[in-house]
């Protein structure tokens, strides 16, 4: 079993660790690694990336990944209802399930894409790093629409400690701490976490969520660095609502186990060929469980649980080139296996379905990134050949061409897949799976620029992008020795990304996200019906016509700080499941505003301790909407926290 005993070990190299201290650390230029898996500047300003950094965002308060997202370009994030609710996000109108996301290079998707981002918080997280368009060449399945990779810190000074609490509204209550350190060889951090709420629902809405997390850095000399990394989730969710969105059951609630784990080498042999090795390891452990509330409780559908895991294993190996002072070629081979089990049962089937299978892949893939002159580029393909859908192809290529000093203009096109999900594939409870089913695939294009303006302090970005969605995967009865499972529909989406971002002085920073996006049903395939999930013609569900995110922080003295959000969502086309069969409805637009202010109690001093007060308010003017249709989002939040943090 992959828990909290699978990290134990790198906690307490870490806290070893912590002993040797030096008087002085360099802190390395920041590269942007996850558009290119090259750990060089070569080539970065070919993708579409934001980058959003984990201090920052603590400091306004934020405390989840989710939220966070928000204020990316292209990127939708939909909650159903209260905190800790199954949390998904669509990228540039794709699917939810076709976006891949890593921890410190994990992936932890489950097979097939899906993923929900409840559980991931910002605790003692570095950055995440977005790349937006098609990376199944260096990511393989799930990396349609885009890249999300949390990294995990790796303090730079001798010695640090740091703790924090809050608590608020809906009874919301957490505490953090972290210890980290450095040497001149070695550097280590760990860090726990825990959240609660009692929910905004009337009864059985109660989350918690507790993270641990560690990471291990070594540079002993000799061209040869090393780190290990462990992450894990502990989840629980409360929720009384019925897939309607009537709040109805008392004692129904989830959990899921969620571990990574992480090991990454590279040997630099000579000043132009490194080596390198990553070994990386997921497991989830989810459980449902919805007894009858009562012995009243005992006609239709009243009883369910089910319980299981899910596991991914990858090594990959590389070897990188540099071909000249400004061009690397990549190749890499990559094995990867993943495993799914389950059980579950109702008061219709008593007795236990078991269901249990694996898949591997062993995929090569190469990409070649450079720059002359103004001229930067990236070309790339991938071979996967898995055991159950066989072989799949993926290509990508991107130029990037600096016109004058501060102007730069770029175009990518790529191809992408995602592979079926398990159920889809091999099923055999309730559903038939099909075990000759394609990945679903895409091919993706876009053009942009980008502006810098006032020597730099100012940069704007705007990007037009186009999508097209092919061999969804449908579910259709046929009959009961037939599959349910079939490759028929396809989809579209394109749109436009704009981003500005400004430093006004040394204190104040802006920024606004505007996405104009429009998706439409292709081929609604085996869906008939305006009530259908595809309707030919239509928009694809719950991706808006327009999102926007316009925010500001301003440190307006020494000790005094403010920062405020607001949150701009369009209408989107939705379904009402009370009633059979569900309705076609559209969700109206909304906006959110956030805030908060902090105030330090301690003078500023580079090592000195420090101790600061904050109050952070989500939804301050109580905008009643909705996410998902009957799924009500929560009103106003406030919360009020402290931090301290010690340094030598």
């Amino acid at each position: 079993m992959f828990r909290f005993s699978a990290i134990a070990p790198l906690v307490c190299v870490a806290s070893t660790a912590l002993v040797a201290q030096t008087q002085d650390s360099t802190r390395l230029p920041r590269v942007v690694i996850t558009a290119t898996r090259v750990d060089s500047r070569i080539g970065s300003d070919v993708a579409s990336v934001t980058v959003l950094d984990g201090d920052t965002l603590r400091a306004r308060g934020i405390r989840d990944v989710a939220e966070a997202l928000r204020e990316v370009p292209g990127a939708t994030v939909v909650r159903s209802g209260s905190v800790g609710a199954l949390t998904s996000l669509f990228m540039r109108g794709g699917e939810s399930d076709y976006v891949r996301l890593l921890i410190d290079g994990v992936p932890m998707n489950d097979p097939g894409g899906s993923i929900d981002l409840a559980k991931y918080t910002l605790d003692n997280v570095d950055r995440i790093e977005v790349v937006r368009g098609p990376a199944s060449v260096l990511y393989g399945s799930d990396a349609v629409a885009g890249v999300v990779q949390i990294f995990t810190r790796q303090h730079t000074v001798p010695l640090i400690v740091e703790a924090g609490a809050s608590a608020g509204t809906y009874a919301s209550r957490a505490a953090h701490v972290s210890l980290g350190a450095t040497t001149s060889a070695l550097s280590a951090t760990v860090g726990a976490a825990r959240y609660q709420s009692d929910g905004f629902l009337a009864f059985n809405n109660g989350y918690d969520n507790d993270v641990l997390s560690g990471r291990v850095a070594m540079t002993p000399g000799g061209g040869f660095r090393a780190s290990l990394s462990g992450r894990q989730h502990n989840d629980e969710f409360h929720y009384p609502t019925d897939g309607s969105g009537k709040v109805v059951d008392r004692n129904a609630f989830r959990t899921d186990r969620r571990s990574a784990l992480a090991f990454d080498a590279k040997q630099n042999i000579g000043s132009r060929v490194n080596v390198g090795l990553t070994l990386t390891a997921m497991e989830g452990r989810p459980r449902n469980e919805d007894a009858a509330d009562s012995p009243s409780d005992n006609s239709g559908f009243y009883a369910y649980r089910s319980s299981g895991s899910v596991r991914r294993r990858v090594a990959d190996s590389r070897i990188e080139v540099m071909l000249r002072s400004s061009a690397i070629a990549t190749l890499g081979y990559e094995w990867q296996r993943e495993a799914q089990h389950g059980r579950d049962s109702s008061n219709f089937d008593t007795a236990p379905n078991a269901f249990s299978a694996e898949r591997a892949t062993r995929a090569t893939y190469a990409q070649i990134v450079g720059e002359a002159s103004r001229l930067s580029f990236i070309a790339g393909a991938r071979y996967d050949d898995n055991d159950v859908f066989g072989i799949f192809r993926t290509a990508r290529g991107g130029l990037a061409w600096r016109l004058w000093t501060g102007t730069t203009v770029r175009a990518n096109a790529g191809s992408a897949f995602k592979a079926p999900s398990f159920l889809e594939e091999f099923n055999t409870a309730f559903t038939a799976g099909n075990a000759s089913l394609r990945p679903e695939r895409s091919r993706s294009y876009e053009v942009g620029a980008t502006q810098f303006v006032a020597n730099g302090r100012a940069e704007i970005n705007a990007t037009w992008f186009a999508q097209r969605f092919r061999d969804l995967i449908q579910y259709s009865f046929v009959d009961p020795a037939t599959p349910n499972y079939f490759n028929v529909a396809a989809a579209s989406a394109r749109g436009l990304e704009l981003e500005g971002r400004s430093r006004l002085g040394a204190a104040t920073q802006l920024c606004l996200t505007l996405t104009f996006l429009r998706t439409r049903v292709d081929d609604a395939g085996f869906d008939e019906g305006q009530e259908a999930t595809f309707v030919q013609g239509n928009r694809l569900l719950r991706r808006p016509s327009v999102t926007g995110a316009l925010s500001a922080s301003s440190r307006l003295t020494s000790r005094f700080s403010v920062d405020g959000r607001l949150l701009l969502v369009g209408s989107r086309d939705d379904r009402d499941f009370s009633g059979f069969p569900a309705k076609p409805v559209i969700l109206g637009s909304y906006r959110r505003i956030d805030g908060g202010v902090a105030y330090r109690l301690t003078n500023e001093t580079l090592r000195g301790p420090s101790l600061t007060l904050y109050v952070r308010a989500e939804n301050l003017l109580d905008a009643n909407y909705q996410e998902i249709m009957n799924f009500a989002a929560p009103g106003r939040t406030v919360s009020l926290g402290i931090r301290a943090s010690a340094r030598r």
